[in-house]
């Protein structure tokens, strides 16, 4: 009954207007020299108050806020939410990260933070002076006597 009694008082709030504000959206930056170059960390704190809804989703954008918005995966037990972004096809430096969260009424928040990309090195092909021979023997099976093989 417990239960129901939550989920009626919920029904109740949104139907009376209670829930009117989007939830509360704080992009965490990671540590320097913790980005791996091609690769955009992305972590999100999100609250949706004591009298909200609930957060019904999270999710982000790269340099624009058309097209379709990529998830953000939640870290139960806390309002993180986290997720990796491939950007070895980007060029380096700035560009916009734009957070979405909307909670279970229909209210939505968007920010916008500026990111940094580091540009991925191009690799330099080995050319077959520098090739290493990484060959080896297996040691054959011994005799059935028990003494090795030649």
């Amino acid at each position: 009954m417990g239960v129901l009694t939550l989920v009626g008082a919920h029904l109740m709030a949104a139907a009376l207007g209670l829930y009117s504000s989007a939830p509360r959206l704080s992009v965490l930056e990671s540590a320097p020299g913790t980005e791996a170059p091609g690769l955009l960390q992305i972590a999100v704190q999100v609250n949706d108050g004591p009298t909200g809804s609930g957060v019904r989703r999270v999710e982000y954008q790269l340099d624009s806020t058309s097209g379709a918005w990529t998830p953000l995966l939640h870290k139960s037990g806390t309002m993180l939410y986290t997720g990796l972004h491939d950007t070895s096809s980007l060029p380096g430096g700035r560009h916009a990260l734009y957070v979405r969260a909307a909670d279970y009424t229909g209210n939505q928040r968007v920010i916008s933070v500026p990111v940094t990309v580091r540009p991925v090195a191009p690799v330099a092909p080995h050319s077959s002076e520098e090739a290493l021979d990484v060959s080896f023997r297996l040691p054959e099976a011994p005799r059935r006597d028990g003494t090795p093989q030649g």
